[in-house]
Formats: C-alpha cells, structure tokens, sequence
C-alpha cells in the first residue's frame, strides 16, 4: 500500500535528526508489512506485481516532461535512459546505488500504439550542421545566440557560428521560429542524408552468404530443407535493390561450392575435398547478383537437400568452410549466415566437446551456485573465431550464427563470430522438423526481411561532465568509442554505463546523443541521430522519483550476462541481487525515521517491480544454477540478453501469463481507448495458481517463447472453438495450430490476442507452440513460473524478505 509520512525526521535516538547527506525525505514509497506472527515472512497476495499495461512496457512520461513539445526528446523506443536525470554529484550517485546509464536501439520498429516513421532529413550545400568540436549533430536542445547567427553546443558548450544558407531568426524566448518545419530542431530523434564526406567507398550492396552444413544429421533431423525453403520462400522478400548477391557454400568433411552464373541452365556443384588449403574454385560464379541469377538460386535451394540425402559424413569442417566463406566476400562485405548442427571436428579450428555429459550444480539460496565447470564452459576455447570475426568486422562482414544440435555444439566459442560483429545467435536444440520447423522458419524469415544496416558505425556523445564507463551488446571497438556493426538490424540493442568526469556537475541538464552511421538496404547512406536531455538534480529522492524501473532491469541483466560470460556465472547472478538490495538500501535510508522503525519492506513507488524483475532475470535460463541447463542454451541465453531490447528483458524476467478460460469476445483483442489492445488480465507466475488446474488454459509469452498451455481436462467446447476438435488425445502437440479467425468468435479473438503480443514485442516472439500438462514440453513453462521456489533459489515472496533484512542490516 502507499506509504506517506509527514513530520520531522526521527533518529534512532528519538531526537530530530537529519537524513544522510542532507538529502529530503522520500514521500513516495510502498510499505509493505511483514506478518505478525512471524516476522520473517510476507503475504504474497501483497506482493507487487505488473498491471497489464504495465507489463507492456510503456514509456516513462517524465522523459517526456522537457517544457517544450514532447517530440524534442528521443522516444525510448530508441534510447531509454536509467534514469530520467543526472546526478549533481558523484556522491549523490553512489548513495542512491543506482545504475547511471541508457539501452539503445537504434533502428528500432513501431511496435506501441502512436509511434511514428523516423523523419528523414536532407541538407544542401553545406552538409549535416554539426559542434566543430565534439561533433555533436544540430539537435532541439541547442541555445542559440546573436539572433540566431550562432549556435552554443549542449554537449561541449562551444558556440559555433550556423552556416549562412542555414540561418533563421529566433522569437523573443530564443527558439528558432522555423524549429515546427525543421525536424532536426524540433525532434529528438532524426535520420540526416549523408553526404560523400561519410562514405570510404561506394555505398556496399545488401550480401547475403548461406554457409549450411550438409552432413548426416543436418540432413537427417530435416535442418538442411528447413533452411533452404525458407531461404527460398523469402528470397522474393530481402530488403534491397537490383544489386543484391547471394551465394550458397555447404560443408561436411569437405567444403561444396555453386557455380550459380546466370550463363548455365542448372547450378554446378563444385567441391574442394582438401580443407587444409581450401581455396575459390570459380570467384566469380559462386557470389551473383539475385536478379540476374535468381532463377538458379532457386533451384539451388529447393535441390540441396536431396544433394546429399543419403550422406553418410558426420565430420564437419567449420573451419575451413568459414575462411572460405571469407574469401567468397571479403572484397564486398555483407550477412554470413551460418547453420550448424555438427560440432567442428576436423580441420582448422575443430572443437572437442567440452560438456561431455556433466552439468553444473546448483546450491541453495538467492545467488548461488557456478561452479568451475560452469565457468569453464562458459569461456571460449578457440581463438580462431574471434580472430576470424574481428577481421570480418574490418571487411564489413557480420556473421549470424545458428546451432541446431542435440549434443553439444560449443554455442560460446562459435557464437564469437556473431558478438563481434553485431549478429546473432540461435539455438535450436535436438532440433527435428516436424517440432521445431515453424519456430525456424518464422525465425529465419524474420531475421532475412526484417530492416537492416549495412557497414554501420556507432558514437554515443555524452555533455561535459559526463564520461561512459562501459558498453555492451555485440559489436566491435575501434578505438576507444567507436563501435563498428558491419550489420545492425531492428530487433538489436546496445547498453551503455554512464560516470560523472568530476566530483560534481555544473549544468542544469546532460545530454545523450547516440549517431549511427549506416547504408541502407536501398544503397542510401544515412545518420540516424537520437538525442535526450534530462535535468541534473540535486537529491536522491529525485533520481529515485525519475528512475525507470525496465531499463534499470535491461541493464543490469547485461551487466550479468557480461560478467557470466568472462566465466564467472556465480558473479554474474550476484550482480543482479547486489545492485537491487544497492538500490533499497539507497532509498530506505532517505526515508523518514517512522517509516524505517516500523520494520516494513520500503520500496520506492517507481522501482517497486525491482526486486521481482531481479529475482526473474536471476531465474533467467542465463543464470540459473539448476543443473538442468545445459551449457549450450546458458551460454545462447547470455549473448542473447547482451542484445535484447528493454521489452524482451523485461518479459524475460517476468513473463506474461494470461487465462483463456474467458469471455473471449470483444472487447476483448480489441483496441481500447487507449490504443492498445485489450489483453486478459495476469496471472501470478505461480503454479499453484496455473499449472496445478488440470482444467486450465493458459497463454504465456516471455519475449522470445509464445506458448499456449492446455489442461489436461480442458473443456471441450473451449477446444472445439480454438483448435476445431472436442479432444487432444493423441495428436501431437507441435502439430496442432489455431483454428482460422474465420472458425470461432473464441478463435477470433485469440489470434488477436496473438497478434497484439507480436506487435508489443516485434521480431522476438517465435511460433506459436502449444504445450499440453504432464508432457516433457512443460518444463518450457516450469521454468517461467519465476515467482516459485525452486530446488536453488527462493520464492519472491522469500526474496522480499531477505533483500529487505540485507537492507535493514545495512541501513541500521
């Protein structure tokens, strides 16, 4: 409930005293009381918990609070900062242990009700008007000087004087009158035309390489079709022009070439057996361009796996296939898509499997477990592909990475070509296509036609005072802030920790400005600029009064993933716990005296979700210590999370779990008014509450799974109105799908349902997939019911408890 205190501070003494560092008094919090009886222990029906639209994610409005029109700042969309101010202080900062940085995603698609296409700008003459000194991008936040002869930058400060063919005169409270017909002046976020300044070459065409493996189980698990009809079914699809190239290059013990020229009649298959010295049979034959070739691309794809149907090979040569792959585009650049389901076992750079049937243990308690195996496994152990990666960012290639094997494939040391090139990395373990094909090919199609750049660069500025400590995500460095993405998509996010230069700072207000530097897949050479500015506030009251509790949990869920993956999986969970039990003892100890005395757990009215959102990102399949995981789906989780947007984070620590057993009619699966759609209401992530129903219908989504859970008496006009039949008896769970919108009203309105999820989480969500009670796909849904006691971590309602005795301890 909501707590607030009026009266002088009490000490613990009784007399009056002050709060620490001379700090006012909080006024907004959430008191929540311990049992009576037992002291140690808390009502979970109490228990803070997402509304509906809260588990949406919604943007924080305060960000949008500046004095002008909301659209001078940058939505969060696009850049989401931690808190929606700065520290006056480093003290200040230190003491209220929140974490002082932004998440990023730069090309990120609508996905909320209102949000609206990137304003595109292009200047004449002169070029982009930018800082001459720290090369901050014109932005809404600017001050404006001499009657608008000169501009004063709100990063570096430095007065510079606007180009003639760019002058405007200003109105009497300085703004440019002009500012409403120009976006870059009255919009936080903008895409400037770049000029030949920004350009080393010319602009690279959109190259897409295929690199499958080809051996027995590849093709006898169906991966090989799978991926080649998709491929095929999405060729007509992939963002770009008259220039787009493609090739295809299979391996097993040897490495396959195509001879795809548009001159033959049919596609050639070339193969290179010696994988010590492989080299490019026909160079010029093997890349083509789509349009002239197009028609033996397609017959490529839809004849490869009946090529190698009744092979018998189960080496695999990645190595020399990968270095081949290299040559084939080093000269142009472009997406290296790599399909593996064998691990690398001869040739250069073969791997050995490490696992070898152990897994980690865990140990009880909040943060524990992670031990030397975990670690160790959690490592790389070739260096091959790293080195190989950091030359494909330098030749502009990036490589996505996608594992389908039911043994270990060593995920962390091959998924070193995608993090530092800014791809991605899947994981479909034991892969079969009659289970997993849907979830593969939604995934493939998705990654092919989604929006992307090419050649990319990234800078984020920061004003003076105000230095970045820290970045995360999957990319390369050069130098010591520029970060090189020879290929950033929609769906990728990119982290970053802020510090203070001083011991304090000056200014009213900081800005952030984040630059990508881009060609677009239609050949345009593009800047995307995002720009933010919040006021530096004197107290901790109001950082906690501006904190966003979503970014806050992306962030500090990256930090885990980093730590974990230089191999201490222990620390890496702890970090999550550590930083939030920081966080509450920061606020407790600017509550009143009264407040603190009445051994209540003090949460602040903002971040009152924390500790639950920590708990959940602990239980996360990147950090748990149960022995269940296996080192290939921890290490996929972690690299994941390195990249997720702020929604994925947020469903992943705490998914959505909703009953279907409704009134499934509008207006429910419409759009409220609002906007947004209107969604069934939540369920605790509590198995007493769900899966302990045998009745019970239930969808879940936790920003990457979307699946739907059937009772094992479920009614059967509920089923006879979602799927068409009374009964699920013995039909496979992967093979049933919705009934058409057509079938039912109650099948109307879940599609919609369906639908609404998708676009609040665009790009993450896979197929659906529908998991019935008592079958081992349930563990796919045990393991999101966070709110639990497991056989190594607490309940929530136990994790309250002891964040709240940890503080108290502390703060005492």
């Amino acid at each position: 409930r909501p707590g607030g205190y009026a009266g002088a501070a009490m000490a613990m003494d009784g007399s009056v005293g002050q709060p620490e560092l001379d700090q006012p008094l909080a006024d907004r919090f959430v008191s929540l009381p311990l049992g009576a009886s037992n002291s140690s222990s808390l009502d979970p029906a109490i228990a803070p918990r997402p509304s509906v639209d809260e588990a949406r994610v919604l943007p924080r409005t305060d960000v949008l609070q500046t004095g002008g029109p909301s659209t001078e700042q940058a939505s969060p969309r696009f850049l989401r900062m931690t808190v929606n101010a700065a520290p006056n202080s480093t003290a200040t900062l230190n003491k209220s242990g929140l974490p002082f940085g932004a998440v990023l995603q730069p090309l990120a698609p609508a996905r909320l009700p209102g949000e609206e296409a990137v304003p595109v700008v292009g200047f004449a003459g002169g070029g982009v008007v930018r800082c001459r000194r720290c090369r901050t991008y014109i932005n809404p936040f600017v001050n404006w000087l001499d009657g608008g002869r000169r501009w004063k930058c709100n990063l570096c400060y430095l007065v510079n004087e606007v180009p003639a063919e760019y002058f405007g005169p200003i109105d009497e409270y300085g703004r440019r009158r002009d500012a409403h017909e120009r976006p870059e002046l009255s919009q936080g976020t903008v895409e400037f035309v770049a000029s030949a300044d920004y350009m080393v070459r010319p602009p690279q065409p959109p190259v897409y390489v295929f690199l499958v493996d080809v051996s027995y189980h590849a093709v006898a698990t169906g991966m090989v079709a799978t991926v080649a009809q998709t491929v095929r079914e999405a060729i007509n699809d992939l963002p770009g022009d008259v220039r787009t190239q493609v090739s295809v290059v299979a391996y097993d013990s040897a490495v396959h070439f195509f001879n795809l020229s548009a001159n033959l009649s049919q596609p050639q298959l070339i193969t290179v057996p010696d994988i010590a010295d492989v080299f490019l049979p026909l160079p010029d034959d093997m890349l083509v361009n789509l349009q002239e070739s197009r028609t033996l691309v397609e017959a490529l794809l839809e004849r490869l796996p009946n090529m190698f149907a009744g092979t018998q090979v189960l080496d695999a040569a990645l190595g020399p296939a990968l270095k081949a792959a290299f040559q084939l585009m080093q000269h142009v650049g472009g997406k290296l898509h790599v399909f593996a389901t064998a691990l690398p076992s001869i040739g250069e750079a073969k791997l050995r499997n490490r696992e070898d049937g152990r897994r980690g243990s865990g140990t009880a308690g909040g943060a524990k477990g992670g031990g030397p195996q975990q670690n160790n496994l959690l490592l790389p152990e070739e260096s091959f592909y790293k080195k190989l990666a950091v030359e494909c960012s330098r030749q502009q290639i990036c490589c996505d990475v996608s594992l389908f094997g039911a043994t270990y494939t060593d995920a962390v040391t091959l998924g070193q070509l995608a993090k530092h090139t800014g791809g991605s990395v899947y994981h479909y373990p034991g892969f079969t296509a009659a289970r997993d094909g849907a979830v593969v090919r939604k995934e493939l199609r998705h990654n092919l036609t989604r929006e992307q750049g090419w050649e990319a660069v990234m800078r984020v500025r920061c004003s003076q005072g105000v230095k970045i400590t820290g970045f995360f995500g999957h990319f390369f460095v050069r130098g010591t802030d520029l970060l090189a993405l020879p290929n950033v998509d929609a769906d990728k996010s990119f982290s970053v920790t802020l510090g203070l230069e001083e011991n304090a700072v000056t200014a009213t207000h900081v800005a952030v400005q984040a630059a990508l530097l881009y060609t677009t897949s239609s050949g345009e050479r593009r800047i995307r600029v995002h720009t933010v500015s919040v006021p530096v506030l004197p107290t901790i009251a109001d950082l906690f009064a501006h904190a966003d509790v979503e970014a806050i949990t992306a962030l500090t869920a990256k930090l885990g993933a980093e730590r974990a993956l230089a191999g201490k999986l222990q620390e890496g969970r702890e970090l999550i716990q550590n930083k939030c039990i920081d966080m509450l003892q920061g606020f407790r100890q600017i509550c009143p005296p009264d407040a603190k005395q009445s051994g209540n757990i003090l949460l602040p009215e903002p971040l009152r979700l924390l500790p639950l959102y920590a708990l959940g990102a602990m239980k996360h399949l990147a950090f748990r210590p149960d022995g269940d995981v296996r080192a290939d789906e921890r290490a996929t989780s972690l690299m994941q999370l390195e990249c997720t947007p702020v929604h994925g984070m947020v469903s992943s620590a705490y998914p959505r779990m909703m009953p279907l057993l409704l009134d499934l009619r509008p207006p429910l699966g419409q759009p409220g008014p609002s906007g947004h759609v209107n969604l069934p209401p939540l369920l605790p992530l509590v198995a007493e509450r769900t899966l302990a129903n045998p009745q019970g219908c239930f969808l879940l989504e936790d920003g990457h799974q979307l699946l739907l859970w059937i009772g094992r008496a479920a009614p059967p006009q509920f089923l006879v109105d979602i799927f068409g039949r009374s009964s699920l008896d013995g039909v496979e769970p992967f093979s049933l799908e919705l009934a058409p919108p057509s079938h039912s009203e109650a099948a109307a309105t879940v599609h919609n349902i369906v639908e609404a999820l998708r676009t609040e989480r665009p790009g993450t969500l896979q197929a659906l997939r529908v998991v019935r009670q008592g079958t081992p796909e349930e563990l796919l849904v045990l393991r999101c019911l966070v709110e639990d006691r497991s056989v190594s971590m607490m309940s929530y309602d136990e994790f309250l408890v002891h964040c709240h005795r940890t503080v108290c301890s502390k703060v005492a």
